[in-house]
């Protein structure tokens, strides 16, 4: 049953359906339950669950297809960009310097896809560390750390002594020859993203993830950075052109 308070109930069902997405136990092409299923198992309306299935579908999370049913959405084609670039980096080439704000570091239970990523078991206790990225008084990126607490004991205590993830690991863990794999795909804000970078509910984002592993392929860091679509574009400049034939 979702808790009636105020994060609207659409929002609540929204994020519980994610979860079964991104973790996996409803893998692509699985048929999700109906409307009416859906609300009686979770005691909400059925104009609640039409919200929260229009905010997935507009996220490409799920597909509907008239007469047979919705089904998790087909998995997005990967390419390879070759290099990210930070967007933090990227800002540096301003007229004036960003700045880095930290909303809340705190421990929380590992919601599941976070688990998945970080190959741990669902519930345990990781560092959850938001940011937000200020330029001229307006906030532009989003920046979710997940670290467990087991690997990485006094973490909340440590970080605030250099204000950086990976100086701080290297410091005081010992953590070094890592590598990452990075993900690129375009989102909208949900309500407490929308809050944190001052902006609406549904605007435009461009989401990167990041899974931070050893060399031995032991992730230790999953992280989520959030850029404002309406305020952020990214260019390429090459020295040979491209063509598409």
């Amino acid at each position: 049953m979702l808790k009636r308070d105020v994060v609207p109930l659409y929002h609540q069902l929204k994020a519980l359906l994610t979860e079964k997405i991104e973790s996996g136990e409803w893998p692509p092409g699985h048929q999700l339950p109906a409307e009416m299923q859906i609300c009686s198992e979770f005691e909400v309306s059925r104009s609640t669950v039409r919200q929260a299935m229009q905010s997935l579908a507009s996220q490409g999370l799920i597909e509907r297809h008239q007469g047979l049913g919705t089904f998790v959405g087909r998995p997005k084609v990967a390419n390879n960009l070759m290099e990210l670039f930070s967007p933090y980096k990227g800002m540096l080439q301003a007229d004036a310097l960003p700045t880095q704000e930290i909303q809340k570091l705190t421990t929380v239970p590992a919601p599941r896809s976070v688990a998945t990523h970080l190959g741990i078991p669902e519930g345990e206790d990781v560092y959850e560390l938001r940011r937000r990225v200020v330029l001229q008084s307006e906030p532009l990126l989003l920046v979710i750390n997940w670290l467990p607490v087991r690997r990485f004991p006094g973490f909340d205590k440590k970080f605030g002594e250099l204000n950086s993830v990976i100086r701080t690991l290297n410091r005081h863990y010992g953590v070094a020859g890592i590598h990452q794999h990075k993900e690129i795909e375009i989102t909208i804000l949900d309500q407490e993203e929308a809050a944190e970078l001052d902006s609406k509910v549904g605007a435009p984002a461009l989401l990167i993830t990041y899974l931070t592993s050893t060399v031995g392929d032991e992730p230790f860091e999953y992280r989520k950075v959030i850029v404002r679509g309406d305020r952020c574009k990214y260019y390429v400049h090459q020295a040979e052109p491209e063509f598409l034939v």
